[in-house]
């Protein structure tokens, strides 16, 4: 998951999670002014039916003000055109909140034909259905609902990961552990921040009990990392320290070499002088 510029954000979701799982439970525990995801979609009936999952074209132009040019609600590109590297085994969502819509949307970037089935009218224009927005229940009470970004998160987790955790919101600690320790303690406290929010303003949920179990294990890391990283740094500096010490210790002493050495031949340079003036006084001296 990154931003890419202001409005777009892209979010990946394995297919089949990584973390255990098993059929969600219940999501109806919440309290009042919170979303939750009842009666949302759940990857268990993929693939969905298009007119259940994606927005109808009447709906967009509708919602857009723009029905009289025929226009919906497309991202600012097609799907078609998705830069970044594509696989089987993850779905690719573009959550954007454009200034020109009232609220945000969510499309599909990869993976069709998992998600939903297909049913496009105009075969001229297959893109129409692939860039219709997804009919989520976070996004549809965006503007009557307390929403965050990490609901549309949780629905979009439940609705692609087969089968759907207990937890949307699970913590992959395998890949913190492959980081540099700079790195990961950056990556850590990004994730401890997030969970933190996810429990403050999401409300009393049926995974906020395995949330914060995450939440206290990654911070465990966290702070381990980081006392790692200030021994280390400590480490390196006294080394550089004691290399730099050492280095001015030498040049002292060829210094000190240097000024004995001119110091010695001095002597024999100043009699061969004055030894050389005195025989030219001698020889000259007749004359």
């Amino acid at each position: 998951m990154y931003m890419r510029g202001r409005e777009e954000m892209i979010c990946t979701v394995l297919n089949e999670p990584l973390t255990p799982t098993s059929a969600s439970p219940a999501m109806g525990t919440t309290s009042e002014g919170h979303f939750n995801f009842e009666s949302s979609f759940t990857s268990s009936d993929l693939p969905f039916e298009q007119k259940d999952l994606m927005m109808s074209s009447g709906t967009q132009r509708k919602l857009s003000g723009l029905g009289y040019m025929d226009v919906g609600l497309p991202p600012a590109s097609p799907s078609e055109r998705e830069i970044i590297p594509m696989t089987d085994d993850r779905t690719v969502f573009l959550i954007a909140g454009y200034a020109k819509y009232s609220c945000p949307y969510v499309w599909v970037r990869n993976n069709h034909e998992r998600l939903v089935k297909l049913k496009d009218g105009d075969s001229s224009k297959p893109s129409i259905s692939r860039d219709s927005p997804l009919k989520l229940k976070s996004t549809s009470h965006w503007n009557d609902k307390d929403i965050r970004i990490w609901d549309v998160l949780g629905e979009l987790v439940k609705l692609s990961s087969l089968p759907s955790p207990h937890n949307p919101f699970a913590v992959d600690l395998e890949y913190f552990t492959s980081l540099p320790v700079n790195e990961r303690i950056v990556a850590s406290a990004a994730m401890v921040h997030f969970l933190q929010c996810v429990l403050i303003y999401a409300g009393n949920k049926s995974y906020s009990g395995l949330v914060v179990d995450d939440l206290r294990e990654i911070t465990k890391h966290h702070f381990a990392d980081f006392q790692t990283y200030l021994l280390q740094s400590t480490s390196q500096q006294r080394e550089q320290d004691q290399a730099a010490s050492n280095q001015s210790y030498s040049y002292q002493q060829q210094q000190g070499m240097s000024s004995s050495a001119g110091a010695a031949t001095q002597p024999h340079q100043a009699g061969y002088s004055t030894g050389r003036t005195k025989l030219t006084q001698r020889v000259v001296a007749p004359y």
